[in-house]
């Protein structure tokens, strides 16, 4: 065993590598540089900010700056006025701007241009090689949900709200990710009535051969699912209860029986049942239907909750409501070689992992203390803490990677970001500057998360790194020739 000496805050510290050698350190270090630092490239950053015609001649406030005075003072935008930002921009850059001077700034331009930049970023980390174990059955699991919250009312013309009593003013992000790699395949800004439905029809260009799609109800309308399998990948979701359902009998489609199969299945007492059905009025789609009894306890629950909702918005439950209420329903295209019913339960319920990352989002980035300013300096300050939201994610899922493979141990990403939310100076430098090593940095983290960030096994709750690792089959897949002992 040999002793890779690295050095970070004046300090020297080493970590003990087996099977090093000085090509192992060359092609992770080009491979950190190329993950982290090449993020943002000031050339690149400059000719985004032309095209865009942020910047049109010589200015003062370049799209550097720019961005670098949002991106990195996030944490404190939502309380910050226009002069404290002149203040940090004469402090910290040298530059003497007026107020309205960079108010002008934040116009249009500046959206697109912060737009662009967040879809470079994005782009970059989709085509970088992070060491991650490969899955047998899915080349991805894409996850995917919507995060909403207020806005000034004065902006409900942009970003209209729901409507009745809600707020008049809501903006929504989109967010889809794949839960095997952390990769970011869709984030983006909407207003707050372009609803998921439609957002599952616009996104299909996004899916890829050997997918498998994990989505909420209001994202699995039937011609998204075709969609799906059009594109040769595979989906798991909850069925609609309104979706009529068909089965094959004698060579005709009759209409399924659920008050049959529920019968049945209490009187063997089997807790889960499959059939492949046909759905849609037209039972072109057929798919594989996992039906799961739930307790007598939870049917009522679930009863009671239906019609408090349906007197409230003036409707009465139907009888066939009343009866899919005693089961939970889920529908797959995956065959029963790459998804089988036991794991198909635990699989979706890993959708709940996005609901985290939105908490992660509120609670620590305060994606949504937003103050009252203009729709382009609004979208401005949003989209600069998308931007900083993926770097923290890309950092994060970087050491989740190490931390598994060397340590054994899984990250907690909100333990995670609250570190890395709390400096943002030395991401500066790390992204921006380029004044520290990635390496060094990205080292130093793992060593205090392999201390301070590690998930806990909480008594009563589902471990969803244990969940996904029994019900998908993995091989190692490493990039890098080298394995940090603990």
């Amino acid at each position: 065993m040999e002793l890779y000496y690295i050095s970070y805050r004046g300090a020297w510290d080493f970590f003990p590598i087996t099977r090093l050698n000085a090509l192992n350190i060359q092609e992770l270090e080009q491979s950190l540089e190329c993950q982290f630092q090449n993020h943002f490239q000031a050339e690149e950053i400059e000719q985004l900010a032309h095209e865009k015609l942020f910047v049109q001649r010589k200015s003062k406030l370049n799209g550097m700056t720019f961005l670098s005075l949002i991106v990195f003072n996030v944490n404190t935008l939502h309380q910050e006025s226009l002069n404290d930002l002149t203040v940090d921009l004469a402090q910290n850059y040298d530059i003497d701007i007026t107020k309205q001077g960079l108010q002008n700034r934040f116009n249009a331009c500046a959206v697109s241009f912060l737009k662009a930049a967040l879809e470079n970023l994005l782009k970059k980390q989709l085509s970088a090689k992070v060491s991650f174990p490969h899955c047998i059955e899915f080349k991805r699991f894409l996850i995917k949900d919507s995060v909403c919250f207020q806005v000034d009312d004065s902006l409900a013309a942009y970003y209209p709200g729901s409507g009745g009593s809600a707020s008049k003013a809501n903006v929504r992000i989109q967010f889809e990710y794949d839960l095997l790699n952390g990769t970011i395949v869709d984030l983006s800004l909407n207003a707050f009535n372009d609803q998921d439905a439609k957002n599952s029809i616009a996104t299909l260009e996004l899916v890829e051969q050997g997918d498998l799609i994990v989505r909420d109800l209001a994202y699995m309308h039937l011609d998204a699912l075709h969609g799906i399998i059009e594109n040769y990948a595979h989906f798991l979701c909850r069925l609609n209860s309104t979706t009529k359902v068909y089965q094959e009998k004698d060579g005709e489609y009759v209409e399924l029986d659920f008050s049959a199969i529920i019968k049945f299945l209490r009187e063997k007492k089997i807790k889960q049942f499959e059939q492949v059905v046909a759905l849609g009025e037209d039972k072109t789609l057929h798919v594989r239907l996992f039906l799961f009894l739930v307790p007598t306890a939870v049917h009522n629950q679930r009863i009671r909750k239906a019609q408090k909702n349906a007197k409230k918005k003036g409707y009465q439950l139907s009888k066939a409501f009343k009866v899919r209420a005693a089961l939970s329903l889920f529908i797959t295209s995956a065959p029963a070689e790459l998804l089988s019913i036991d794991a198909s339960y635990r699989i979706y319920s890993l959708r709940w992992q996005i609901e985290l990352t939105f908490k992660i989002w509120k609670s620590i980035c305060k994606i949504d203390q937003v103050k009252k300013v203009g729709k382009e300096r609004l979208e401005c300050y949003i989209l600069a803490k998308l931007l900083i939201i993926v770097l923290c994610w890309r950092i994060a899922w970087f050491t989740n990677s190490l931390l598994k493979r060397h340590y054994a141990k899984d990250l907690s990403f909100f333990k995670a970001f609250k570190t890395l939310m709390r400096d943002m100076h030395r991401l500066e430098k790390l992204f921006v500057a380029k004044a520290i090593p990635a390496i060094d940095y990205l080292l130093e983290f793992l060593k205090i998360s392999e201390k301070k960030h590690v998930l806990e096994k909480k008594k009563g709750r589902n471990y969803s790194p244990a969940l996904l690792s029994s019900s998908l089959t993995f091989e190692d897949n490493e990039v890098f020739e080298m394995i940090l002992a603990g």
